[in-house]
């Protein structure tokens, strides 16, 4: 074989040419392109400097060649903090857009503008159908490059993933979807990316993983061309680059390049760079020896240094990256390291490890990617790390290296309590989980042996006692007053000694009580979402697991009526999730019990607003359709009128029950009385509120007056007639900026907030004066309607509670959720629970220690959810005329509700028996 070197011949970092020499081709490049060629959704998700990119650029020239039209849409550079999913959207389609040269055929910011009644990714969805379909006559393949980066949105990005997905399922009906496919590309994995685990909305199951693997020496054949001029034996350099490197792509052009710039003087000459200082040609017995020289001078030692462009120093902030799975995470690293034979799972640790480039599969158990990585990120490395976590690392290590025998390394009083704080939301080894017991269980022991020495004592000085009884009853009584003083000094030692051992192993029994109920309501969780059967049986193992969960936390909280409190919650979520789950093949319900969800269709477009009327007897709805609909419970319509608003953007009902709010796109708010005998409404009185859309409407606690805000930075307060047919004394609250999204007053009507499209929240009085401006950018704002409380709670759209306190206005609690996608938040009638709405087509509820309740999923996007006023119900509207109803139950109920459902299961009746005694 003839080869050329050139100065310029490897390429570290970056996406190589076309043409480039040095490429080397896997199967990946085939398969990537055979599939996508064949019209199938491909996805390449693997560890950073794999080759992606360069992988990329060559398939679309191939797929280029082939007259199939490309799109390769880097994701990272829309942006992802602070970005609306109104951006996000917008962005895509504007590179879509460029890509395909549609700027003759569309205006995308007007036509994006014409839609803004659609979600942004059903604008997407039109835009894909209806444009670059119907205007590009071949076949498409839209390549989303860094994927990775939606994880940081501050929304989730499940309804784009579910977008590719339809556009596979459009194909059954619409042949024009047969000549679009995607490919996705980026570090993370399936399960990250999709938070929604529901098999009918990610693409996952119905693509195609392409594996990229490391090079082998076949495949890396065209880099051998590079160590041609340095070396008389090419391949056998080229092998110990691969055994240095393991074929990582990176690291073995880095290495390649390296070997050329560093040839000793015996075998290079003219590269143009200084050789490496090596001893001589006599030190240089081989290219074994040669390779292994430089990757320990130019890779290993002072790495850090060295590491440009960076590589290591990206695996090194995965793997030593701080989260509560940090210490699992490198104690299986470390026993990887050690060649302890670990089966591949799906684990988060593991995925962690793997995507960092770490580790690979091998067969039936992990292994270290290569000798480089072993090296620098080695046992040493990794105790280290470790060593510097736990607060009772060195106690650990010697109690460790003792056999665990020597006792005077556990834990005791203050230190104890410090190291079960630290452990509270940790994901522990087993050796910390050994240490913490036995330090507990010592504690215990100590304690018996002390109620032990004192029972003996005491039952010592009674003896005496009585032996002295027969002598005088002068000594009797002498004794009697000394063993009361002994029993009196006991107690006391006692007291003081165990007093805050017992307190101490108190705590820990109840945090690790919480944190095993907390792990077997998400076992019970996991193995319930993994089921596609609602009639499986492992369904049904989940349900028992989620009944045994609850009955613990049942036992634990006693009934305590404060969610807030409650150590654990994840056992209320498993129950809900598993009912609804059986409940969708009506397997719960029966004639004598109502179903946990209804549904009606109650518009021919989005429903806008939905409200329970105040004495919680009926429900009213608006739409898109211009119409306002009343209905009873039970979904029967007894009331409708068409409110000449153009479009109802919100409705309200009044403190006292007697009219109806409604705010028009118009401009015009309305007052309306419900005629039920005429099944319609009357007009009580109209004026015009805003010059534009009005968005928001909202009275004060007595009635007494109306705020509204509208879509050109207008909000205003009005006062109001008792019965509502005159409106006056308008007070502006101006200086917004754009929309102002919403207003609300406080409870106790003592002052109101807006809410602008900056996310800016404005405090005023009714004077209209600006007492505050809330130092938070947020996306929606809700008040606890529980005086009591004094509080009103904010979201932002990454699912950041805040909890203020209604007099002050003060930040007084925040925990970060796990809806990143939340639009609206708002607090149930008793002030215990939060619902966010996402656009993920979820409703959460939290309690308000930020511990998530319960999980309603729709088929619609939710457009808003409103309680009624004894929080046993929540009224869900979707975005496509769907309302649902949905019921609220507690931990009690639930755990009813699941043990009635083996009631006429014989084969479940002894684990019935025994769990729901």
């Amino acid at each position: 074989m003839n080869y050329t070197a050139k100065s310029s011949y490897y390429q570290v970092g970056g996406s190589l040419a076309n043409n480039a020499p040095n490429y080397v081709k896997r199967q990946a490049d085939d398969d990537f392109y055979h599939g996508l060629k064949a019209g199938e959704f491909c996805y390449v998700l693997n560890s950073r400097q794999m080759g992606k990119s360069s992988l990329q650029v060559r398939t679309i020239q191939r797929l280029r060649n082939e007259g199939i039209a490309c799109a390769a849409i880097d994701i990272s550079e829309i942006g992802n903090r602070g970005v609306t999913p109104e951006q996000w959207y917008a962005g895509l389609l504007r590179i879509l857009e460029n890509n395909f040269n549609l700027s003759d055929i569309v205006n995308v910011r007007t036509w994006w503008r014409d839609r803004n009644f659609l979600a942004p990714v059903q604008r997407l969805s039109e835009f894909i159908e209806t444009v670059l379909l119907a205007n590009i006559s071949t076949n498409i393949v839209i390549f989303i490059d860094e994927i990775d980066s939606i994880l940081a949105l501050d929304f989730p990005a499940d309804d784009f993933l579910a977008l590719i997905r339809s556009c596979y399922n459009k194909r059954a009906n619409n042949s024009e979807f047969d000549r679009l496919t995607w490919a996705l590309l980026g570090v993370a994995s399936p399960a990250d990316l999709c938070r929604d685990r529901n098999s009918s909305s990610t693409p996952f199951n119905i693509g195609r993983a392409i594996e990229l693997t490391g090079f082998d020496e076949t495949e890396a054949q065209p880099l051998a061309a590079g160590l041609a001029g340095i070396s008389g034996s090419p391949q056998e350099v080229l092998r110990e680059v691969l055994y240095w490197t393991g074929g990582q792509p990176f690291l073995t052009q880095k290495l390649c390049k390296l070997l050329f710039e560093n040839a000793p003087p015996f075998v290079g000459a003219g590269t143009g760079a200084p050789p490496l200082q090596m001893g001589g040609e006599e030190d240089i017995q081989s290219a074994k020896e040669w390779v292994e020289k430089v990757v320990r001078l130019k890779i290993i030692e002072n790495w850090e240094a060295q590491d440009v462009p960076e590589h290591l120093s990206t695996i090194r902030d995965r793997l030593f990256k701080e989260n509560h799975r940090i210490v699992r995470r490198l104690g299986l690293y470390k026993q990887i390291l050690q060649q302890v034979e670990i089966a591949p799972d799906r684990t988060p640790e593991q995925m962690e490890l793997r995507l960092s480039g770490l580790i690979f599969k091998q067969g039936i158990r992990l292994k270290i990617s290569n000798p480089i990585y072993q090296a620098v990120f080695n046992i040493d490395a990794v105790d280290r790390e470790l060593d510097n976590l736990p607060p009772y690392s060195d106690c650990l290590k010697e109690w460790l290296s003792s056999k665990c025998q020597d006792d005077s390394q556990l834990l005791r009083r203050d230190d104890l309590q410090l190291a079960l704080v630290w452990a509270a939301d940790k994901s522990l080894r087993n050796e910390d989980f050994q240490f913490l017991t036995a330090s507990q269980k010592l504690i215990l022991s100590n304690q018996n042996q002390l109620l032990e020495s004192t029972k003996q004592e005491t039952q010592k000085a009674l003896a005496d006692a009585a032996k002295a009884e027969s002598e005088t009853r002068l000594a009797k009584q002498k004794a009697q007053h000394w063993i009361g003083i002994g029993s009196a000094v006991l107690a006391a030692s006692l007291i003081g000694a165990i007093g805050f051992s017992t307190l101490a192993y108190q705590r820990f029994q109840l945090a690790q009580a919480s944190i095993e109920i907390e792990q077997n309501g998400s076992d019970a969780l996991l193995l319930a979402v993994s089921q596609k059967n609602a009639n499986s049986q492992a369904l049904l193992e989940a349900l028992l697991r989620a009944i045994a969960s609850g009955k613990r936390l049942q036992n634990l909280v006693k009934n305590e009526s404060d969610l807030e409190e409650y150590p654990a919650t994840r056992p209320l979520l498993a129950l809900q999730v598993i009912l609804d789950k059986l409940s969708e093949n009506q397997q719960i319900n029966s004639p004598s019990k109502p179903p946990s969800k209804t549904a009606w269709k109650t518009h021919s477009g989005a429903v806008t607003s939905v409200s329970f009327s105040p004495d919680r007897q009926f429900l009213a709805t608006a739409g898109v359709d211009d119409r306002i609909r009343i209905w009873n419970l039970s979904g029967q319509k007894l009331a409708e009128w068409k409110a000449l608003q153009e479009s109802v953007n919100m409705l309200s009902f009044s403190p006292d029950g007697k009219y109806l709010a409604t705010a028009g796109r118009n401009g015009t708010v309305k007052f309306w009385e419900v005629k039920f005998r005429e099944r319609s409404g009357k007009k009580i009185a109209e004026f015009k509120a805003i010059p534009g859309s009005v968005t928001s409407i909202s009275f004060s606690p007595e009635g007494k007056y109306l705020a509204a805000a509208g879509i050109d930075s207008s909000a205003a307060i009005w006062q109001v007639s008792k019965q509502a047919q005159t409106i006056s004394s308008r007070i502006a609250l101006p200086g917004h900026d754009g929309l102002v999204r919403s207003v609300n007053f406080s409870p106790i009507g003592n002052f109101l907030t807006t809410l602008d499209g900056k996310s800016t929240v404005r405090v005023w009085n009714l004077s209209g004066q600006l007492e505050k401006t809330l130092p938070m950018q947020v996306i929606a704002i809700g008040f606890s309607p529980d005086r009591q409380q004094q509080q009103f709670a904010t979201v932002t759209s990454n699912g950041k509670i805040g909890l203020w306190n209604l007099a002050e206005k003060n930040l007084v609690n925040e925990f970060q959720t796990l809806h990143l996608d939340a639009k609206s938040i708002s607090f149930s009638p008793d002030g215990e629970r939060l619902a966010t709405v996402g656009i993920d087509k979820t409703v959460r509820l939290w309690n308000l220690a930020g511990r998530q309740l319960a999980q309603f999923e729709f088929a619609e996007n939710v457009v808003s959810a409103n309680w009624s006023r004894d929080g046993k119900q929540i009224a869900v509207a979707g975005s496509n005329g769907t309302l649902w109803l949905r019921q609220i139950a507690g931990l009690e109920e639930l755990l009813q509700q699941s043990c009635n459902f083996f009631t006429d299961r014989a084969e479940y009746a002894t684990r019935i028996s025994t769990l729901c005694q």
